[in-house]
């Protein structure tokens, strides 16, 4: 019975993907969380969103052959950084699959992790043409983000679906909306929240607005309380940061803000200074308490482990079984082992060498040089959020989020590109 509507479903969705190569663009970010109906076709395991992914490129790739070789040469051309970037982090992580453990899991990762983001990047830059399409696509993953919200909001009353570890506690307890954990939350909805704002900006500042303009203004506006609070109802205080360093930096870069931003910046970090030591936030934000002691000594770990392997890393999905002779104790207590280090520059480097890492320190460079220009500042802002979260987290390995990444360079790219159709 799966297996036959995921096969109607691939018909309809080959069908609306070819009369409009857009219309499939918009609908795959609006079913990012999808990687979770999992199931095989054969001995392959897949998900949704890789079929709703396999079946968008190969429309792409039949019907669009001039545009994508018109749109890599430029991209080329005008992107030396970012090209150079791609190459290197596509090259770091193929060459990291020989020196897993496990060959199978890690063309799994390289899989869902590395060719299908980089697929979406390529088929996001080759589709989008317009303003108006660009728009389309924000609406289409803030109406998820909307939609995760409610159900994260209606967890914290009720207590559904939330994983009994995270419900136990009241003190402790933490939504988890689809993703099973409470910063899947955070991660997911914290770049969406400066999206909207944009959304809300763009869509206000029309001199000529629709019918369709006022709504989507409206829907904007409504999402970003919601996420917020599902994110306060997660207790995801790396999203939280991200946010307002998100929403200071917006502030920064527009010359009539900038002394405003620089004031309320000295007054926030004067008022966190003169809190107690023993202050909850100072205390999480210093990763003093035992959550960020913990981070803390995955990092030492992960650091001498790339100390030993600076070249290659782990290899791809090796890091639980490569990190075991460098697994430490936190203060005498024996903590599992993740399956990532939780900071994100650390968990590229150890999943695809220093090849690739140098390619995605690049590919973050070349998307934020633009932070400054009218365009693509709130997109930069956007980005932003996901880099703060990483400090703490690893926002990338994950089907969703790997996608949601390569999302902003793209979406960057379509708004700085010189033959940008401004309608």
């Amino acid at each position: 019975m799966g297996i036959f509507l995921i096969s109607i479903y691939s018909i309809f969705f080959g069908i609306l993907s070819w009369r409009n190569r857009m219309h499939g663009l918009i609908v795959l970010c609006f079913l990012l969380p999808t990687y979770l109906i999992r199931f095989s076709i054969g001995i392959i395991p897949t998900t949704l969103l890789e079929i709703t992914i396999l079946i968008l490129a190969i429309i792409w790739l039949i019907k669009d052959k001039k545009n994508i070789q018109k749109t890599i040469l430029h991209g080329i051309q005008t992107k030396k950084l970012l090209s150079l970037g791609i190459l290197l982090f596509f090259l770091g992580a193929s060459i990291n699959i020989f020196i897993a453990i496990d060959i199978l899991a890690a063309l799994g990762e390289w899989r869902a992790f590395y060719i299908e983001p980089i697929l979406v990047f390529f088929i996001t830059i080759t589709t989008i043409q317009t303003k108006k399409n660009l728009h389309n696509i924000l609406f289409s993953l803030v109406s998820i983000g909307i939609i995760t919200s409610i159900l994260a909001i209606y967890q914290h009353f009720t207590g559904w679906m939330v994983p009994y570890a995270f419900w136990e506690n009241r003190e402790t307890f933490r939504v988890t909306a689809w993703y099973g954990f409470p910063n899947g939350v955070g991660l997911f909805l914290g770049p969406l929240v400066i999206m909207a704002m944009f959304l809300v900006k763009t869509g206000w500042n029309k001199t000529k607005k629709t019918t369709t303009d006022y709504i989507r203004v409206i829907i904007s506006s409504v999402a970003i309380p919601l996420m917020i609070l599902a994110i306060i109802y997660a207790k995801s205080t790396g999203a939280i940061i991200g946010i307002i360093g998100a929403c200071g930096l917006l502030l920064f870069v527009h010359k009539k803000t900038r002394l405003f931003a620089i004031v309320i910046g000295i007054i926030g970090i004067t008022i966190f200074i003169l809190l107690p030591t023993e202050h909850t936030i100072k205390q999480e934000v210093l990763a003093q308490d035992r959550s960020g002691q913990i981070r803390i000594s995955m990092w030492e770990d992960t650091l001498h482990l790339l100390q030993d392997y600076p070249i290659t890393g782990a290899g791809l999905a090796s890091y639980t079984t490569q990190i075991k002779p460098y697994h430490t104790l936190v203060h005498g207590e024996g903590i599992e082992i993740f399956h990532h280090p939780h900071n994100l520059f650390l968990t590229i480097w150890v999943n695809v060498g220093i090849i690739g890492f140098i390619g995605f320190l690049c590919i973050i460079i070349s998307t934020l040089l633009y932070v400054q220009k009218k365009e693509a500042a709130y997109l930069c802002a956007s980005f932003i959020v996901i880099l703060i979260m990483g400090l703490v987290d690893s926002p990338y390995i994950k089907n969703d989020l790997s996608i949601l990444f390569w999302l902003f360079p793209a979406l960057i790219y379509t708004q700085t590109k010189h033959y940008f159709i401004s309608k």
